[in-house]
């Protein structure tokens, strides 16, 4: 049988109201305490104190169907320190529009919008269907309410926002070269100067800083 999409609630992701459970905004991110990131949290400009609460990141996301695959791959992004730390702040100039391997920067926006809200909802479960959307536009196999394989989406949502997070606006073009019976470290070393040399994201700085083509991370965007 197939799952029906549960009735539509009055949150939204992409716009809406934002959800609050009455907590005080006063006081700074404490999800992370110890952490590297959080300092930065908590220092952040005054434009995003609607994000300091109490408790931030302990919303919960709808299933929309049985989109639980999806759900727990974005709470686990959601909640991975630099992302969280990267789409509270302004990311407006990060946006590689166009990129042609991206999505013009709406995929970026719209997981940016989802972050957001869950960071500042309280405990108050979101549904997010506008996410769901985007996903679906730009991936028609996550399309519909049927559940799917998180190890895909995950690959596919990392890859879709380093592009649109790409730093490099022209890529070059680079002829790979035989190893000849060089050491690996030099190959290896050359092939990760020219992946970097057409890749370059916050996703890369994140997941990819030890990767190279002998020790591959397994959802890295490949030299394209």
């Amino acid at each position: 049988m197939v799952p029906l999409e549960p009735p539509r609630s009055s949150v939204s992701i992409a716009g809406g109201p934002t959800l609050s459970n009455g907590h005080s905004t006063g006081s700074g991110f404490n999800l992370y305490q110890g952490s590297s990131v959080s300092s930065s949290l908590t220092t952040m400009d005054d434009n995003y104190d609607i994000y300091r609460g109490e408790r931030g990141g302990l919303a919960g996301l709808q299933n929309l169907g049985n989109t639980c695959f999806m759900n727990s791959v974005l709470q686990c992004l959601v909640h991975t320190p630099p992302l969280v730390e990267f789409f509270l702040q302004d990311y407006n100039d990060e946006i590689n529009r166009d990129n042609p391997l991206g999505m013009s920067g709406e995929l970026a926006l719209a997981f940016g919008d989802l972050l957001r809200k869950l960071w500042s909802s309280g405990r108050t479960a979101i549904a997010p269907r506008a996410f769901k959307g985007k996903l679906a536009r730009f991936a028609p196999q996550f399309s519909g309410y049927n559940q799917h394989d998180s190890q895909e989406l995950l690959a596919f949502l990392l890859d879709g926002l380093h592009e649109d997070l790409n730093r490099v606006k022209q890529k070059p073009y680079i002829e790979m070269k035989d190893s000849d019976n060089r050491p690996d470290e030099e190959v290896a070393y050359e092939c990760w100067k020219n992946h970097m040399a057409r890749n370059d994201s916050l996703i890369v700085d994140e997941c990819q800083v030890s990767a190279c083509i002998y020790h591959m991370f397994l959802f890295q965007s490949h030299n394209r």
